[in-house]
């Protein structure tokens, strides 16, 4: 079977054609090679050709690629400071790797990963001699043993340009065309001999060649490790379809789900099944956090071709609510919490009707500047779905009561306990360290009610949370337990392995930074205005240690986690919640893995009530005594 067997037309246009099946995939099964040089590459293109691909390799085919990187003005500064241009663009495939190659959904995963380990899949990265903008030409080469084909066209190598794109590929048979043919044929060998007197080509560096392995396998390998565990557990996860049916019975409300129990894969399962129903056709996603929005995008990447519909994003570099209100019907918005009013206000009612709005980590909607900004503009959407591990707002009444009207009602409770019988979450043993407060805590204590006299003096009181919120950092920052944690961890060294240490101010950071130090040379910061590629280090096992303030409380899912050190914990249990959560998820790895806290506890200098770290302390001692298999009080 050759390319000759294939009646080709001179163009084909999406609307009228289907691209991918009437062209893209006749001519990989048919094809011993395929040169491509285009813009930007998504590994979702390979899952687009489908089984023709598996053709195209059990045949020996080989696939070279010229695609390119957009290079920023900071960039070109720094290419004008003397730094190798080859060297920014190997750090911009690390970023197009991290998220572009996210999309690992289905066969096309495994495909890239077999192209890469066989060295069936060459790379190249072209760069334009001059400015910001990117390689963008379209060309295209299918061959067989005697022939081959030409084109040009298709903005993009992804499964996007191709099914939602309005996309025109325009076909030369070296047969029929051979002019044309050989011509294309002659830019691409230009290119690819790096000759092309408009661009500079470099090599794809092998270690980013080993992180799109590892990137594709790794998502390859916990999809595997999720459906092994859903078979051979599956009673386990019976909460998850618990929760779908709520839902579908109530079409809104909040799910109160332990981290870790499977909130996102919950809410895709509603996801899902509101449109099999035919219940939906646009879904908005919002949360706070970059890292944490990075993996629902990943996430949605997988839906979507499921549901047919296409992911929009609005955050970090990405704008894209205006594209997404343009068409939102068979559409998914992931957008972070502050442009989701606009988004919400300028939807149609009759699309609001049919939308689901999923609201992740919904203990931060209940604030003032939210409450403000989205009050009444949920009003019109059917379907309104809540994620939490700890939804309720402690001392925040009206926050709590937004909660409702924005959303719903509480509909389960799936708890930390609930998890760890069931084997969802793994055990932990508590280490509580005691200590009592200086004398220079006191006068700091002192100093928050001279402030608050002083305050209510000139007409502009203090309100309680601001008085507790400042004597809560008098406590966060005691120097008292520096010396007590540089004794504890003297002695128990290995809970600085697979370790995050939680701490209030960076200024704080930097004195345990210096006692860890004694111990361990592995460890990093992860403070506000970090690059988030720290945090990707540590959960590859690059760094075993991560010193941080907030940014790794929510939804970041490092299995390999083994102890959380908390130097700062609230008076509310919902952030110690959070923060512990991060080490109690299971790892395949480590099947009998028991986490470790590792807490401090201010000690009362008088008799009476306790005090919120005592309180915390009794709270977390027996939570700690739970094991798998315990029946008390299991849902």
């Amino acid at each position: 079977m050759g390319l000759r067997e294939i009646e080709y037309q001179e163009d084909y246009r999406s609307g009228y054609n289907n691209i991918v099946e009437e062209f893209f995939r006749p001519c990989l099964a048919r094809s011993k090679a395929y040169w491509r040089a285009v813009g930007y590459f998504s590994s979702s293109a390979l899952e687009s050709f489908g089984t023709p691909l598996g053709e195209f390799i059990k045949h020996g085919g080989h696939i070279r690629l010229v695609t390119s990187v957009e290079l920023s003005h900071s960039d070109m500064e720094a290419i004008s400071n003397g730094v190798p241009k080859e060297e920014i663009c190997s750090q911009r495939l690390e970023q197009i790797i991290e998220t572009d190659f996210a999309d690992g959904i289905g066969d096309g995963t495994a495909r890239l990963v077999r192209l890469l380990e066989l060295g069936r899949l060459e790379i190249q990265i072209a760069v334009p001699k001059t400015g910001t903008g990117i390689y963008h030409e379209k060309i295209g080469l299918f061959f067989d043993d005697e022939d081959f084909v030409a084109f040009t066209g298709s903005s993009n190598e992804s499964r996007n340009a191709f099914e939602n794109n309005r996309e025109c590929v325009d076909v030369y048979p070296s047969w029929l065309s051979t002019a044309r043919a050989e011509r294309k044929k002659a830019h691409f060998e230009e290119l690819w001999d790096r000759s092309d007197r408009g661009v500079e080509v470099y090599s794809f560096p092998d270690a980013a060649r080993q992180k799109l392995i590892r990137v594709c396998g790794e998502w390859e390998a916990g999809r595997r490790q999720r459906k092994q565990e859903e078979k051979a557990k599956p009673d386990k996860w019976r909460h998850q379809n618990d929760a779908l049916e709520e839902f579908l019975v109530a079409e809104r409300g909040v799910l109160n789900m332990a981290t870790g129990t499977g909130k996102t894969r919950t809410s895709l399962k509603i996801l899902r099944a509101l449109y099999e129903r035919d219940s939906i056709d646009t879904v908005i996603v919002s949360t706070d956090g970059n890292d944490l929005l990075d993996q629902w995008y990943a996430e949605l990447l997988g839906v979507r071709k499921d549901i047919g519909a296409k992911v929009y994003r609005h955050y970090k570099s990405s704008r894209e609510v205006e594209d997404f209100l343009l068409e939102p019907k068979n559409a998914i918005l992931l957008v972070s919490r502050q442009p989701l009013a606009s988004a919400l206000r300028q939807l149609p009612s009759e699309i609001a009707q049919r939308t689901l709005l999923i609201h992740d980590e919904v203990h931060g909607l209940g604030s003032p500047a939210n409450r403000n900004r989205l009050e009444g503009l949920s009003d019109n959407i059917r379907f309104r779905l809540g994620l939490s591990a700890t939804p309720e707002r402690e001392y925040d009444d009206d926050g709590n009561e937004f909660l409702v009207r924005h959303i719903g009602s509480e509909l389960m409770r799936f708890e930390l306990d609930d998890a760890i019988r069931r084997e969802i979450l793994a055990p932990f043993d508590y280490f509580p360290l005691p200590y009592h407060m200086t004398a220079e805590d006191g006068q700091r204590v002192r100093d928050v009610y001279k402030r608050q006299a002083a305050r209510a003096a000139a007409g502009n009181p203090m309100s309680d949370e601001e008085v507790w919120i400042e004597i809560a950092r008098v406590y966060k920052t005691s120097r008292a337990k520096l010396p007590i944690f540089d004794d504890f961890i003297r002695e128990n060294q290995h809970l600085l392995k697979r370790c995050i240490v939680f701490v209030e101010t960076q200024d704080y950071g930097d004195e345990v930074l210096e006692i860890i130090h004694k111990y361990r040379s592995d460890f990093h910061t992860y403070f506000s205005g970090e690059e988030s590629e720290t945090l990707k280090r540590f959960a590859r096992g690059e760094l075993e240690c991560l010193i941080t303030c907030h940014r790794v409380s929510e939804g970041i899912d490092i299995r390999s986690l083994n102890s959380v050190i908390l130097f700062s914990s609230a008076r509310a249990r919902l952030e110690t919640i959070q923060r512990m959560g991060r080490c109690l998820r299971t790892d395949p790895d480590n099947p009998r893995k028991v986490a470790n806290i590792v807490d401090f506890i201010r000690q009362s200098d008088e008799d009476g009530e306790q005090n919120a770290d005592e309180e915390r302390a009794e709270w977390l001692t027996g939570l700690s005594t739970v094991r798998a298999g315990d029946t008390t009080s299991d849902n």
